[in-house]
């Protein structure tokens, strides 16, 4: 039997399905998820989703209606994870979860997947878990406005709006495919991400403010603290999107955010528009993941030694 039939059979005969997301989850992962219990339903089973902690509000404007799980003492028959390359990017008790059930699946698309389930589907370099759920479901499958507009915003995003390498025909086809049930996503995006609101703006500024040069100018980091996220309005999650303007100025091949996120604990998100240069590697080496152009870990301790740290791992992958 292939991947489908084997998955197919064993969400007929489980009683409780529990699907898995990474730790810090993005969009990609929190729609795989979405997505995948929407199509579990179809095939006659309820499901749950289980998060490390609450999406931040950009996610769940486009999922208001799901509800999310962070620890359960049930033990489950099936445990799907979605868009998560090791077993190391779940949470603590998310991970216990996932290793007492019966039968486990993999959903996903990095490059370095390590095939931690019974069960693996990995389509390697493919845009996003999105499009990966939709081409293998597309054939078994009813395509309604939700599920379509889930998918889509997971492979919307994780594919930088069409803009990063991993953006292939099969990206286009399958938005194409999306986009028919869903006609009306594009302005949500806009309204979402095109529309820049004050507080939004001021932290944006900060950032900008913080940043600093590296390694002849190749490496660009901004920093933002506790306090310029409270005293702007914003959550952390808001500051991780100036690295997409830092990674296209002229003659930087990689840009850094250093948000805090505790008391000597930094999220760290890694961008890159260069071909010469894999974040994924920089990422792994602090216990992190993602892709060759967008990654991120988190590491603890004094700032200074963070980003000399950072620095180090930069330099080692430019001269490579």
């Amino acid at each position: 039997m292939n991947f489908l039939q084997i998955f197919t059979q064993k969400i007929k005969k489980a009683n409780k399905i529990a699907i898995f997301t990474h730790k810090d989850s993005d969009h990609d992962t929190i729609c795989s998820a979405v997505a995948l219990k929407d199509i579990i339903k179809q095939m006659g089973k309820n499901s749950v989703i289980f998060v490390d902690k609450k999406p931040s509000e950009s996610i769940l404007k486009f999922v208001s209606k799901e509800k999310f799980l962070t620890t359960s003492d049930e033990i489950f028959d099936v445990a799907i994870c979605v868009d998560c390359s090791n077993i190391k990017r779940l949470s603590d008790d998310n991970l216990k979860v996932f290793l007492s059930a019966t039968e486990t699946f993999n959903l996903d698309h990095h490059q370095d997947n390590s095939f931690f389930a019974k069960y693996n589907h990995v389509q390697k370099g493919w845009s996003s878990c999105c499009e990966v759920i939709y081409f293998l479901f597309k054939d078994v499958i009813k395509l309604n406005k939700y599920l379509a507009s889930t998918l889509y915003t997971g492979l919307f995003m994780d594919c930088g709006a069409f803009t990063y390498s991993s953006t292939t025909d099969k990206t286009h086809e399958c938005a194409s495919a999306l986009l028919k049930f869903a006609p009306k996503i594009k302005e949500k995006f806009f309204a979402c991400f095109g529309v820049l609101g004050q507080e939004e703006f001021l932290i944006t500024q900060r950032a900008f403010q913080s940043v600093k040069f590296y390694l002849n100018n190749q490496v660009a980091i901004s920093v933002l603290m506790t306090k310029d996220f409270q005293e702007c309005g914003v959550p952390r999650e808001k500051g991780k999107f100036i690295v997409s303007y830092l990674q296209n100025v002229a003659g930087v091949k990689i840009s850094i955010n250093i948000s805090e996120d505790g008391k000597n604990e930094w999220r760290i998100s890694l961008r890159t528009t260069s071909d010469e240069v894999d974040l994924s590697n920089i990422a792994h080496r602090f216990n992190g993941g993602g892709h060759k152009r967008a990654s991120g870990c988190t590491l603890k301790g004094d700032i200074k030694k963070v980003v000399n740290a950072l620095i180090k791992e930069c330099k080692r992958e430019l001269e490579k």
